[in-house]
C-alpha cells in the first residue's frame, strides 16, 4: 500500500482546490488528487463567468442584494458580503496569474448579464470558455510548485484523536492509497450528477460530502439543487447552453414561437434559475410544449459563443437556423458541508471549499456566475486559515477507526445502479416534488442499516454506495423542508413559510438526523 505525506492535501482539481494549492505552494507541501483530470472538472466545463461589481455606476451592495434575493433571503448575509466584496479583487488576481479575460478596445472589461442580476457585472474569458481558461492558467501556475496525482478516488477520510489525518484513496485498477496531511481541504464538488438530466458530465456523484458524513461531520441545505434551465435537450448529459446567450438577447419561446417568460418576472427570460427552470417545467410537462431558445436576433453567434456552437452541431442542431431545443436539468447544488467563513468544517483539520462546501451564500438558489467567484474567495480564505494556524508534528495514524467500519460488508445485489439512481431521482426529486414521492424514493435508497467497510471494495461499488447515499440524503432533506423555497418546491407545500425562515436542515451521521438549526442572524452593511 503506498503512502504519502504533505502539509496540505488537496481532494479536487477545480478552481476552488487549484487557487487553494497556488495559495498554499509557497510555504507548503501540498498534493493535489484529482478523481479524473484538471480538465475534467466542472470548473472547467464552466461556460458561465466570474461576477463582479466592476463597473462605477456598480457596487458590491448591489451584487449583495441581487445574491439575497436569488437565494431567497436563505443565505448567510456575513458569507455573502464576504464574496461579493472581492469580486474585484478575483477577477484581478486572475488577470495576474495569465487569465486573459474578454476586453473592449479601450482595455475595460467587456462585462455581460446573466439570470437574477440587475446590472451588466459578469466577466467572461474566449467568451464561453471562462472556466478552460481560468483551469489552464492555474495548471501553469501550480505544476511546478505542487505535486498533482490524477485518477485517486478519495474513499475515506483518517481520523485520529477527532482529527482528520487525511484520505484513503483507490484507483481505477483497486490499489488502495494512503494520503496523510495536517490539513486536507474537500473541494471536490457537488451532487447534481445524481441526476441523469444534468449538465455536470464528470463524476459529480458527492463522494467527498459522503466521506465526511461517514466521519460525522455536519452537512446542510441538500434539498436545495439547482436546475439550470437550458440544457440542450435530448442529450445525456445534456450540453450547457450558457445563460450568457439569454444575456446577449437570446429568449424562450414555445413550439408556437410564443415567448413565455414575459409575464412572469420583471426581469422576463433573465429571472433567477429557479424561477425560469419552474416555468420551463410546466410548458414542457403541464401544456405538452417543446421549448426552444430564440437566438435569431444575436449578431455573430457562432465568434460570441464558440463552445455552445460547438456543442450544437455534435448534436446535429445548426445555429443559423435561430432555434435551440432545451429543458431544464440538475446543474448545481446548494447544499453541502457545513463551513464557516474560512472553510472550517466541524472536524478538527478538514476544510471544504467551492461547490461541495455549504458557506451559506448561496442560500435556496445561486445567483448566476457566483460560483467560480465563491471557489477563488474561499480557497483564499481556507488557505489564510491554514497559514496562520500553528502547526503541529504529524504523528503516524493507527486507524483504529478501520475496526469500526468493518464489521458488516455491503450486500452487492441491494445496491441500486448508478442509472437506476439518476432516473428515480429525475422521477422523484426533480423540479417538483410531493411527500408521496419523496417517500417512496427515500425508502428505496435508504442505506442506514448498513455499516460498509468501503476501502475493501471495488471502485464501482464505492461510487455507487456513495452515490445512493447522497441520494437518501438528498430527498430525506427534500422531505424536511414542507414549504417551497427557491430551488426546493414541494407541489404539496406550495408557498414559502415564514415559520421555516433562518431555518436550515443539518445531517450529521452521528447526531439528531432531524436537527433544524437556526441561521445566525447577520447584520447588512456593517
Amino acid at each position: 500500500m503506498k503512502h504519502y505525506e504533505a502539509d496540505v492535501l488537496i481532494i479536487g482539481g477545480g478552481i476552488a482546490g487549484l487557487m487553494a494549492a497556488e495559495y498554499l505552494s509557497s510555504h507548503k507541501n501540498v498534493i493535489v488528487i484529482t478523481k479524473f483530470s484538471a480538465e475534467q472538472s466542472n470548473s472547467f466545463l464552466a461556460q458561465g463567468g466570474i461576477s463582479a461589481a466592476i463597473d462605477k455606476e456598480d457596487s458590491w451592495a448591489e451584487h449583495f442584494l441581487d445574491t439575497l434575493k436569488a437565494g431567497h433571503h436563505h443565505n448567510d448575509q456575513e458569507a455573502v458580503k464576504q464574496l461579493v466584496k472581492e469580486g474585484e479583487s478575483v477577477v484581478r488576481t486572475l488577470t495576474e496569474w495569465g487569465v486573459n479575460f474578454d476586453r473592449h478596445e479601450n482595455g475595460s472589461y467587456m462585462l455581460g448579464k446573466e439570470g437574477g442580476h440587475n446590472r451588466n457585472r459578469i466577466v467572461h474569458a474566449g467568451g464561453d470558455q471562462t472556466g478552460k481558461k481560468v483551469i489552464d492558467a492555474l495548471i501553469r501556475r501550480v505544476r511546478n510548485n505542487v505535486k498533482i496525482v490524477s485518477h485517486q478516488y478519495a474513499v475515506d477520510l483518517i481520523i485520529q484523536d477527532h482529527k482528520c489525518m487525511g484520505v484513503y484513496c483507490k484507483d481505477n485498477e483497486n490499489q488502495t492509497t494512503i494520503y496523510q496531511a495536517k490539513n486536507t481541504i474537500l473541494a471536490g464538488g457537488g451532487y447534481a450528477g445524481i441526476y441523469e438530466t444534468t449538465s455536470n458530465a464528470f463524476g459529480s456523484d458527492g463522494s467527498v460530502l459522503c466521506m465526511a458524513y461517514r466521519a460525522g461531520v455536519e452537512l446542510s441545505d441538500l434539498e436545495f439543487v439547482q436546475f439550470h434551465p437550458t440544457l440542450l435537450s435530448g442529450r445525456v448529459p445534456a450540453g450547457l447552453i450558457t445563460e450568457a446567450v439569454r444575456g446577449q438577447g437570446g429568449i424562450l419561446v414555445n413550439s408556437s414561437g410564443v415567448p413565455f417568460m414575459r409575464d412572469v418576472h420583471p426581469l422576463k427570460d433573465l429571472a433567477p434559475r429557479d424561477i425560469v427552470s419552474k416555468r420551463l417545467f410546466q410548458e414542457i410537462h403541464v401544456h405538452g410544449e417543446k421549448v426552444f431558445l430564440d437566438i435569431s436576433s444575436i449578431i455573430d453567434f457562432k465568434s460570441k459563443f464558440p463552445g455552445v456552437t460547438k456543442i450544437c452541431e455534435t448534436a446535429g442542431i445548426e445555429v443559423n437556423n435561430g432555434l435551440i431545443p432545451v429543458s431544464p436539468g440538475a446543474h448545481f447544488t446548494m447544499g453541502g458541508i457545513v463551513t464557516d467563513q474560512t472553510g472550517k468544517t466541524s472536524l478538527r483539520g478538514l476544510y471544504a471549499i467551492g461547490e461541495c462546501a455549504n458557506t451559506g451564500v448561496h442560500g435556496a438558489n445561486r445567483l448566476a456566475s457566483n460560483s467560480l467567484l465563491e471557489g477563488a474567495v474561499f480557497a483564499k480564505a481556507a488557505a489564510n486559515s491554514i497559514l496562520s494556524s500553528e502547526t503541529t508534528d504529524m504523528k503516524p495514524p493507527t486507524f483504529k477507526r478501520r475496526k469500526t467500519l468493518e464489521q458488516k460488508s455491503i450486500q452487492h445485489g441491494d445496491l441500486l445502479h448508478e442509472n437506476e439512481i439518476q432516473l428515480l431521482m429525475d422521477k422523484y426529486a426533480g423540479i417538483v416534488r410531493s411527500k408521496s414521492e419523496l417517500m417512496s424514493a427515500a425508502k428505496t435508497l435508504d442505506l442506514r442499516s448498513w455499516t460498509p467497510a468501503l476501502i475493501k471494495e471495488p471502485l464501482p461499488v464505492i461510487k455507487r454506495v456513495n452515490m445512493q447515499t447522497i441520494a437518501w440524503l438528498t430527498v430525506t432533506s427534500c422531505l424536511k423542508r414542507e414549504e417551497s423555497r427557491g430551488s426546493h418546491y414541494r407541489k404539496d407545500f406550495p408557498s414559502q413559510k415564514k415559520e421555516w425562515d433562518s431555518k436550515k436542515i443539518i445531517r450529521s451521521l452521528w447526531h439528531d438526523e432531524s436537527i433544524i438549526a437556526e441561521k445566525t442572524a447577520a447584520g447588512i452593511f456593517n
